[in-house]
């Protein structure tokens, strides 16, 4: 039985339903899971390792909100057989790669190459909503890299997080499992909404903002990462296909 699961983590769609995948089994053998980015150690771009931050974040809580328990390694660095980042490739017995995902190098590990959804109505619709994830997460991105941000970023950042509204309706209608779950987001979205208000008037009375937007930064990728790793498959397994062809008819 697999107790350790390795999963790369990459800025795709694929990834994400990847992520979901692997955070479904890991919960259904009680097994734990560790995310790396294998991009984030290749140079010493700060921009690219904020990014990798973002997507470990977001990975992390994806596999949390399903009760699995999750660690992250920046990258995995030069792993040999013995692995990298000071983990053993023994360590690991199983390693979880997105469809057309290439295969980290940890030899004598067996690889779960994950499947993906290829309704095109789907991809459409999800692939719309991780378009907003992936732009709200390059605004923080851009935000967290002053002392003093533009406040016009975070006026950004403030709008409402619509983009997830008509799926949160549809699985509703289908199904109440996730009604605590969405309620829950829905109270992650109020307090990322407060904290981004304090933030605009800190701006405004030349106040510092460092604490404050990263501990809102850190909501956002919580909330992120609970919609993919919860939401989205939960989505893909409870609505029919006229609701997901309504979904894709909106992104239009």
């Amino acid at each position: 039985m697999y107790r350790h699961l390795l999963v790369p983590i990459e800025r795709s769609d694929a990834c994400v339903e990847a992520i979901g995948h692997a955070a479904e089994l890991a919960r259904s053998l009680g097994a734990r899971i560790t995310f790396f980015c294998p991009q984030a150690g290749a140079n010493d771009d700060a921009a690219q390792h904020r990014q990798a931050a973002s997507l470990l974040a977001r990975a992390e809580a994806a596999a949390r909100a399903q009760g699995v328990p999750a660690s992250v390694l920046a990258a995995l660095g030069g792993a040999t057989s013995e692995g990298g980042g000071g983990q053993s490739a023994r360590e690991y017995d199983l390693v979880c790669i997105a469809h057309g995902g290439a295969v980290p190098p940890v030899p004598g590990v067996a690889v779960l190459v994950c499947p993906r959804d290829a309704r095109p109505m789907v991809a459409k619709a999800l692939g719309a909503l991780l378009d907003v994830h992936r732009t709200r997460s390059d605004a923080y991105d851009d935000a967290l890299r002053t002392a003093r941000p533009d406040a016009r970023i975070i006026e950004r950042l403030r709008e409402a997080h619509g983009e997830e509204h008509a799926l949160t309706m549809a699985l509703r209608e289908r199904t109440s499992s996730l009604d605590a779950e969405l309620d829950e987001l829905t109270r992650l979205a109020g307090r990322e909404a407060d904290m981004l208000a304090r933030v605009a008037k800190s701006i405004m009375n030349d106040e510092p903002v460092d604490h404050t937007l990263h501990a809102c930064a850190q909501f956002a990728w919580e909330r992120m990462g609970r919609i993919e790793g919860v939401v989205l498959p939960a989505a893909r397994r409870y609505l029919r296909d006229e609701d997901w062809s309504a979904l894709a008819e909106n992104e239009r």
